[in-house]
């Protein structure tokens, strides 16, 4: 009996460690954070590049030894997501934040350009492809410049958010076969209170840190009976605190690949079954 108290008493310990563990992370990222102006220079910095790099290897124009082609030799086999780190681990320090950037590619089999773009151009219906989109809505639309606003729901790294962000979309187009689109973060409005009398919207980079910039690149070319599908996505948040970082950036790894292999599931599910039913 009294081995069967001590084990007793050691897991009450564990408990109310995890819970005082717990109580800590909620307390250091509960904190407001600001977006500071050397952070924003970093992350202009980083995407401008990363968009370089991006445009390049869409159109075609990087060489085998300074970048990966677009198109592999070997596609996905259809309906199969490759995610990865698309920098690094996937997360990097910038002074004040960090970014977080992730690519992933899939074939669509039995599709074309077409279908795909079909829906990429759906901005109104993004919240019937997408789940952490709870609305959305196409602001206006000059030629291939397309500007959206999009309410979403998030959660990763010990923190959570509803927020708004308004974004200016780009379309090129190579040449009749692909396509590809640069989306860039205008305005980021994180919100309190959704629902209520009390709803407001805090003032961008002002806020809990969960999401300060964004960006996204979507390619895409008709291929073997079918489209493949590169996507990636760049953000930035705030850095985590640093007795609880090795605590936090596993799971904030894992929510940013898990987050480019649902949005290629969602989006290959959607345009294949519109394709279908044309």
């Amino acid at each position: 009996m009294p081995r069967v108290r001590h084990c007793l008493s050691a897991h009450t310990q564990l408990f109310r460690c995890t819970i005082a563990c717990a109580v800590i992370v909620c307390a250091a990222i509960a904190a407001a954070a600001d977006l500071q102006e050397n952070t924003n220079r970093a992350f202009d910095d980083y995407a401008a590049q990363a968009t370089r790099v991006f445009v390049e290897r869409s159109r075609g124009t990087m060489s085998a030894t300074n970048g990966a082609v677009a198109t592999p030799a070997v596609l996905p086999r259809d309906g199969e997501v490759v995610a990865r780190p698309a920098h690094e681990d996937g997360i990097v320090d910038v002074p004040g934040g960090l970014v977080h950037h992730w690519s992933g590619s899939t074939f669509i089999a039995g599709v074309t350009l077409q279908d795909a773009l079909n829906v990429s151009y759906d901005y109104n219906g993004y919240h019937a492809v997408y789940t952490p989109v709870i609305a959305s809505k196409l602001l206006g639309h000059e030629g291939n410049t397309y500007r959206v606003l999009m309410r979403l729901r998030g959660s990763g790294g010990g923190l959570s958010a509803i927020i708004d962000v308004t974004s200016r979309v780009q379309f090129f187009y190579p040449d009749s076969r692909s396509a590809y689109s640069i989306s860039t973060s205008e305005e980021i409005r994180e919100l309190r209170n959704v629902g209520t009398s009390t709803e407001r919207s805090l003032s961008p980079g002002h806020d809990s840190g969960y999401l300060w910039r964004a960006a996204m690149f979507t390619y895409l070319v008709e291929r073997n009976n079918g489209v493949f599908v590169q996507m990636e996505a760049i953000a930035l948040s705030r850095g985590y605190p640093a007795l609880l970082q090795w605590i936090i950036e596993p799971v904030a790894r894992r929510l940013g690949r898990n987050s480019v292999e649902r949005s290629l599931n969602e989006f290959t599910k959607t345009v294949r079954a519109r394709a279908q039913s044309q």
